[in-house]
């Protein structure tokens, strides 16, 4: 048997993707209104910052053809709030989580409000179900409301 050597693995990401990442990283790193972040162990991640999403919280999850963007949302604990879910990749996803009983399917620049209802402290998962390769966590911490 002849053995192939394996191919490399790349990752692409477009000007729009990457533009996305840059900013969402930016986000997480200055906090919103380029705050400096709280210290690791508190810091939750920022909020939208449009009048339409403020209340309850609203905090932006996008899907992109096997990433998640961000992998991990930080939310106060035992605080009501929405998720806006987009699909921002080239074929449809599913967001599912079992243990918050959500599941929204995805076409191709679609996008969905989940509204989660206080969490208690703790790590909840979510994934697409369409590409089991990829899953994100909810971190609900104390120190929040």
């Amino acid at each position: 048997m002849i053995r192939r050597p394996r191919s490399k693995v790349v990752c692409h990401l477009s000007l729009p993707a990457a533009a996305v990442a840059l900013v969402l990283g930016l986000l997480l790193v200055l906090g919103p209104a380029g705050a400096p972040a709280l210290a690791q162990d508190t810091a939750f991640t920022a909020a939208m910052d449009d009048p339409a999403y403020a209340d309850p919280p609203t905090y932006l999850l996008e899907l992109n053809d096997g990433e998640l963007l961000p992998p991990e949302i930080v939310v106060p604990a035992r605080t009501r709030f929405r998720m806006l879910v987009r699909n921002i990749g080239t074929k449809p996803a599913e967001f599912e989580s079992n243990q918050l009983r959500q599941e929204e399917v995805l076409f191709m620049g679609a996008e969905a409000e989940v509204t989660i209802t206080p969490l208690d402290p703790g790590t909840y998962d979510y994934f697409d179900e369409f590409d089991m390769r990829v899953m994100g966590r909810i971190v609900a911490r104390e120190g929040g409301n």
